[in-house]
């Protein structure tokens, strides 16, 4: 998954396998169906014809988490009615057990379980909430489907074969990376693989474009009707096919881009707290704000999430091969999953010349800085371990923060090791290579299997830095291609400072992150719940009118915050400061001639 995270704006915009199964005559047929013809109650009704079921199989289970999204969903909690049948109609009694599971009385009786199911858009919870990539939206124009948001599976038949319909507007286009059996009739090999093929429908544009032999279509709904799938694909077009020269081959023939692009009127009536992509083996999911400031970054974010047909389609552990969608189980290889992926969507560009190394490497800065607001104790594996508990969520984000920096670091590394001959990404695709789909790593074991595959001084920089929580060594790795590192430095950038960056905590409130020195000395902390600034009270509808008074204002104006720590509002005094920038780093004028030689290598590794 790619979240990403605005600092001071209005929204914060913070893969399974599946074997082939054989049907059987007297195995039980599964056929599900989504009817949104009529989506003016807000609700997604389903229908799931089934016959031949056992005691078993009665247990009727919605998703407690999903794969890519590394957090608790628990969509059971969306149901609004449920109900059960046999081949007469009558009703069967069925008992609601937990939170996510449904048991049905007489099960061998069952014919069909009919119910309603709110889509998580607008549903306003605030535990565990939702992120829309990972969920589902009814909206006028286009209806967003992650399936295992609406869709649950029998217990004991999760690997069994299905078959979807879908009733919808007729007037819609729909895109999904489910395949079709004959007529309208969707086909999925196990419940795995429908999880794995989000579905979105309404009024969708259109655009297709080959790299190397795979086809990747893109389909795009966007409340500004200029914005269309052309044009998407138009802004990620190099990128996409400079990823045929990272890959080296096709390792899929299809893939599908996802995509609501929504104006901010519907993220603030939806109360959506964030926006980004998910990944899933052929496809991915996209919801986020339509304005140039996300269109920008949507390149290297298509770019992300078309590298995850590498991992984890191909190179996972048995953790993600077999989902367990009933309890969240953490993986603690997310540092592959998430970060290796995100230095892999920056790398490529480099070494595709479509981006310069300094340019490079002002990502890396971008990075470091975004790594401030995190808890610099976790490691890396701590971090993957704890992320499906609420507080464990929010430093999932720095996975393409210090995960992807810790990547990097590790590609120079391996690149010194083997004089050039092996980086992360030679690694990477020797371990696809011995893995692949259907071939899972062992959980416990990876890190040595990592370590046989390079060498073993790696075991000391994965003891370090992915299992340890040790400071990153990138002033002394960065030097080794030509660049010299300065902590801090006076910003470019006129605009003046209230001295901490704006996020958005769990609860959807503003809060401070990256608070500095100066502000800390006024009694300013992370994580203080912003009330009010210029004596002007802070909504999502006013945060970005408030702050832009600040470009009109000097350097040393006195500013008036108010804040609420715990139960307590306190109100702080202080005054606007020069902007600085920090983690930054310059090229070397005069390279020795090992510098030259090992730049040279690095940024043109294919």
């Amino acid at each position: 998954m790619k979240k990403i995270i605005i600092i001071i704006s209005l929204i914060l915009t913070v893969s399974c396998s599946h074997d082939i199964v054989k049907e059987t005559s007297d195995s039980p047929k599964i056929r599900y169906n989504i009817d949104v013809t009529d989506y003016s109650d807000d609700l997604f009704h389903v229908t799931v014809n089934v016959n031949n079921l056992t005691a078993q199989n009665s247990i009727y289970n919605m998703a407690a988490t999903a794969p890519g999204t590394y957090q608790t969903l628990n969509f059971g909690r969306f149901v609004k009615t449920f109900s059960a049948f046999d081949k007469d109609g009558k009703m069967l009694n069925v008992e609601k057990i937990s939170t996510n599971k449904w048991k049905i009385e007489n099960p061998e009786k069952l014919n069909k379980i009919e119910y309603d199911i709110e889509d998580s858009f607008d549903a306003g919870v605030t535990e565990y909430p939702v992120a829309p990539m990972c969920g589902s939206g009814i909206e006028n124009d286009f209806i967003a489907i992650n399936t295992f948001s609406v869709l649950g599976y029998f217990e004991g038949l999760q690997t069994n074969p299905i078959e979807l319909t879908l009733d919808y507007n007729p007037d819609w286009s729909i895109g999904t990376a489910l395949p079709i059996k004959e007529g309208n009739i969707y086909y999925a090999e196990t419940f795995d693989h429908l999880a794995d093929s989000p579905i979105l429908m309404g009024k969708l544009t259109f655009a297709e474009t080959f790299v190397d032999d795979i086809s990747v279509q893109t389909f795009v709904y966007s409340s500004d009707t200029s914005v269309t799938a052309s044009k998407i694909l138009g802004l990620a077009e190099d990128v996409l096919q400079s990823a045929s020269g990272f890959i080296g081959y096709s390792p899929v023939k299809e893939y599908k881009f996802l995509m609501c692009l929504v104006d901010e009127e519907t993220f603030i009536r939806n109360k959506l707290y964030g926006g980004g992509a998910l990944e899933h083996s052929y496809s991915s999911f996209y919801v986020m704000p339509v304005n140039g400031e996300h269109l920008g970054g949507m390149r290297s974010t298509m770019a992300h999430e078309f590298l995850h047909i590498l991992t984890p389609l191909y190179l996972h552990s048995e953790i993600i091969h077999t989902y367990n969608f009933e309890t969240p189980t953490p993986s603690q290889h997310i540092w592959l999953y998430e970060g290796v992926t995100e230095w892999a969507s920056d790398i490529m560009q480099l070494r595709g010349g479509l981006i310069d190394s300094d340019r490079y490497m002002e990502l890396i800065s971008q990075k470091l800085r975004m790594n401030e607001h995190f808890d610099s104790t976790l490691s890396l594996q701590e971090m993957a371990l704890n992320s499906f508990s609420q507080s464990g969520y929010g430093s999932f984000l720095n996975f393409y923060e210090r995960g992807a920096v810790t990547a990097s670091l590790l590609d120079i590394r391996l690149l010194e090791l083997s004089n050039g001959k092996k980086g992360l990404r030679e690694v990477f695709l020797n371990l696809l290579e011995k893995y692949g789909k259907y071939k899972p790593f062992s959980e416990e074991n990876f890190f040595d299997v990592f370590v046989e595959e390079s060498y073993p001084e790696i075991k000391d920089f994965i003891d370090k830095y992915i299992t340890g929580s040790e400071s990153l060594p990138y002033k002394e790795y960065y030097k080794k291609i030509g660049y010299d590192y300065i902590p801090i430095r006076v910003s470019e950038n006129s605009r003046p400072s209230i001295g901490t960056n704006v996020g958005m905590n769990d609860d959807m409130q503003l809060v401070t992150m990256g608070v500095n020195d100066e502000a800390k000395s006024w009694g300013l902390q992370d994580g203080d719940i912003i009330l009010s600034l210029f004596d002007t009270q802070i909504t999502m509808e006013s945060v970005r009118e408030i702050f832009g008074k600040i470009s009109s204002m000097n350097v040393g104006d006195p500013f008036v915050l108010k804040v609420k720590r715990g139960e307590e509002e306190i109100e702080i005094n202080g005054t606007l400061q020069q902007r600085m920038e920090k983690h930054i780093f310059v090229p070397i004028e005069n390279l020795t001639e090992d510098q030259k030689k090992f730049r040279e290598i690095w940024s043109k590794n294919l």
